[in-house]
């Protein structure tokens, strides 16, 4: 079962473009496109972090800047490199990020823009991952099975379903392991 979604945090909550550490305060940032309304149907039923690779912000930056979008409510955990001392695909960033919200790497989903950190991080310790590509900043392509996504959206309204989609799959597997037990 799903317990908690993972969030990067440049082009997958804030608009990247021209926004640097530095500028993470400022009063103009803007949010990607339908994550106000997809975060009103995720909160409540599941755990939501954000775990984003910084150069200067740590967690109180973060947090005022995702106050100034009205998007501070909805984390129960944000979770910086530059607070770590690790940065996304290393583990110890994501360990620390499902350590405060008390979840198994098994039972979350990790959201993110980039191959080379948010997917491949996430896959390395089998948390479930989704790729998203709302825009074309980034068209890296997948270089091993390793850095292969789960999912693939273009944009936050997919991501409802695609949550339905690896629950009712972990049920199957789920039931097709205990079938298999019973006839033993």
């Amino acid at each position: 079962m799903i317990k908690a979604i993972l969030f990067d945090l440049g082009d997958t909550i804030i608009k990247e473009e021209g926004v640097t550490d530095e500028q993470m305060t400022r009063t103009n940032l803007e949010k990607v496109p339908h994550i106000d309304e997809v975060l009103k149907q995720l909160k409540g039923k599941y755990k939501l972090a954000v775990v984003t690779n910084t150069s200067t912000s740590g967690e109180d930056r973060i947090r005022l800047a995702l106050r100034i979008i009205g998007l501070e409510d909805y984390f129960d955990a944000v979770v910086t490199s530059v607070d770590i001392g690790h940065e996304k695909p290393e583990e110890e960033i994501y360990c620390e990020a499902l350590k405060r919200i008390r979840v198994k790497p098994t039972d979350a989903v990790m959201i993110g823009n980039r191959i080379k950190t948010d997917v491949l991080g996430a896959n390395k310790l089998g948390i479930i991952s989704v790729q998203l590509k709302w825009n074309d900043r980034y068209p890296e392509e997948a270089a091993s099975l390793l850095e292969q996504p789960d999912y693939v959206i273009s944009s936050f309204t997919q991501l409802p379903r695609i949550l339905q989609d690896i629950e009712h799959n972990k049920k199957r597997i789920r039931s097709d392991i205990s079938a298999s037990k019973q006839k033993r």
